[in-house]
């Protein structure tokens, strides 16, 4: 997958802004958007589904392509070099939020075999323990990720202005997203970008289940 993605005529040291464009993900997109989705939080993923983590991929890659959820290609845009996909990201107004996690739950039903579901309940009860509400003025990020190739080259800093350009639009006062304790990487780049955690919170079963410690949330205020 990583080395059919370079252009012919760039080295990744040669990646600028304005050779970044931003389109719609499209259904057929799964084969390589969905496992990249994966990656950014293999044991959150595998966490929620209640299943080990080749299962889990799989069912996230069942769930892309389905639309009108949080997981969907519906709500996934997709940031190319020249014409070749080097990342995605997943983002909503709040109140898109709140209905996209509740169809969630109808996608998932059709999806998970019904012996997972007890755990599943379990997961998520708990999950809903340490995970913070939206509001309908905020927008919120569900997820970014990029090519493991192509990192550190400006594109997730690229992917969150885009982000908050789209939260203008929308009129949202403020733009948030969740990071794991463990992952650094994203608070490195969140605070950059001047946000600041708002909230932290974990449970003795989360971090258990995902070693990642508990969840962030950054947030920050737009000029709108």
């Amino acid at each position: 997958m990583t080395q059919d993605f370079y252009p012919c005529n760039m080295t990744t040291s040669q990646i600028s802004t304005h050779h970044l464009t931003l389109r719609q993900a499209i259904a057929t997109d799964v084969d390589w958007a969905a496992p990249l989705v994966f990656s950014a939080g293999p044991a959150l993923f595998s966490y929620i589904f209640a299943s080990p983590q080749a299962q889990a991929q799989d069912i996230l890659r069942q769930a892309f392509v389905q639309p009108h959820h949080a997981f969907s290609y519906e709500h996934t845009q997709v940031v190319e070099v020249e014409g070749h996909p080097v990342g995605v990201l997943i983002s909503y107004p709040g109140d898109f939020k709140q209905q996209a996690d509740e169809k969630v739950h109808f996608v998932m039903a059709r999806i998970l075999p019904l012996r997972k579901l007890p755990k599943i309940l379990v997961n998520i009860a708990d999950f809903s323990r340490i995970k913070q509400d939206v509001s309908p003025d905020d927008y919120y990020i569900l997820g970014m990720s990029v090519m493991p190739e192509f990192r550190n080259q400006g594109i997730g800093s690229y992917l969150l202005a885009q982000a908050e350009a789209q939260a203008q639009q929308w009129s949202c006062q403020n733009i948030c997203a969740d990071i794991t304790y463990t992952n650094t990487s994203a608070k490195r780049l969140f605070e950059r970008h001047h946000y600041a955690i708002t909230c932290s919170k974990s449970t003795d079963r989360f971090h258990q289940m995902t070693r990642a410690g508990g969840l962030h949330r950054v947030s920050k205020t737009l000029n709108v």
